[in-house]
Parts: structure tokens; sequence; C-alpha cells
């Protein structure tokens, strides 16, 4: 797991510039916020979650949160269809706080064109950078 200036970025992830994560899990993808997104949010207060057997085009909507300082969201990062969410966090959104690439993780997607959407997304070095860049931008006293 790579530390970029004291948040986690998984190697092993995708992730998109709105602050998601992607796992690929066989033919499925788990999708949740990443670890800068969930510190700078603070403490999470409440999920929206998408509904199961949806089909989510890319760019859409996936879900929203807000913490008492700040309202996010997640769009799809792949088109496809939501077979699964994390029910835990409508009664316990903190997870999200708690373990972001882990139990806060928010819906499952079965992917309908997973190549074409991949190279959509980053990984390695072009994350790490990527991140560096959001840090700057979004953290006090860390301008570069």
């Amino acid at each position: 797991m790579a530390i970029i200036e004291g948040y986690n970025l998984p190697d092993d992830l995708y992730y998109t510039e709105d602050h998601a994560w992607v796992k690929v899990e066989g033919n499925l993808v788990r999708v949740g916020m990443n670890d800068f997104a969930q510190k700078l949010a603070g403490d999470i207060s409440f999920v929206k979650l998408p509904k199961v057997g949806k089909d989510v085009p890319i760019g859409k909507l996936l879900s929203s949160m807000q913490s008492g300082k700040w309202a996010g969201r997640i769009e799809v990062p792949v088109t496809g269809k939501i077979v699964e969410v994390n029910k835990e966090l409508l009664h316990e959104p903190q997870k999200m706080n708690q373990d972001c690439y882990g139990n806060g993780w928010i819906a499952l997607i079965e992917p309908s064109n997973f190549q074409e959407d991949l190279v959509k997304l980053m990984d390695g070095a072009k994350a790490a950078e990527w991140l560096k860049g959001e840090i700057a931008r979004n953290v006090p006293g860390k301008e570069g």
C-alpha cells in the first residue's frame, strides 16, 4: 500500500477523479470512497445508496454522503448493474471513515463493458501523482 503524504492509496485498486476506488473481484467491481476524501469529509453521518438491480451509466450519481461540514458524491466508475450495496452504511455511515477500503465499501457493480471503462480509471504512479495534486489544492499548508 502506498502512503502519499499520510493518505493510504492501495496499489491493487483503481481510482477516479471524484475520489472513488474500484477493486476488481472476478467479474464484479467493488466501489468505495478513498482515504483522502473520507479524511477531508470528517465524520460521515449520512450515506445514500443506489438501488440493487439498477443499470447505471458511467459518470452518473452512485452515492452521496454527508458529514457535519461537507456533502459529497461518488459517481459510477464503470457502466453496469448494481448487484449489491453495503446496507450497513445506512445505520453505520462512519464505517466509511473507519475502514474506507474494507467494511466502508459502497456498492458492487457487474460491469457491462469493463475493458473500455478501465482506461478511464487511474492506478499506480498516475493515481499517486493525481493525489499529490489533490492534496496541494485541498489541504491547508500543503500548497504546491
